[in-house]
């Protein structure tokens, strides 16, 4: 790391840019977020749906990275913040990679005996009830 956070704001801003930051990554967020809703409500097809929800996602994660956690891939910092970035996608992918293989295998395991409950044919005809 090329300086120390202080957790001070950046010397080269004042408090009402970076304020005007934050509103402006507030307004995009919330603009996303009302934009995925509105697909999932439309008319659409599902194919289309599914798309424009994981395009406002990813746009959704880019705005935070940037206007929240103000990571930029230009300056000092870049190669760090792009290491900071890989891992925690490489780990997030790991959780939830884990989490749908634990509950497909549950899911195959608790419907293992579910097969049709027939008795087994010997050939003769069950006898009628009395």
């Amino acid at each position: 790391m090329s300086r120390p956070n202080t957790g001070e704001l950046d010397p080269g801003e004042s408090a009402k840019a970076e304020l005007r930051k934050y509103a402006l990554g507030f307004v995009i967020s919330v603009g996303l977020t009302v934009a995925a809703f509105a697909a999932v409500l439309s008319p659409l097809a599902p194919m289309v749906k599914i798309i424009a929800v994981c395009a406002a996602a990813l746009l959704q994660v880019a705005t935070h990275l940037r206007h929240f956690l103000h990571l930029s891939f230009s300056g000092g910092q870049s190669r760090e913040d792009l290491l900071l970035v890989l891992f925690s996608v490489c780990l997030l992918s790991i959780m939830a990679g884990g989490t749908v293989w634990i509950l497909a295998d549950l899911q195959e395991r608790m419907h293992e005996g579910e097969t049709a409950h027939t008795a087994p044919t010997t050939g003769e005809e069950p006898a009628p009830a009395a």
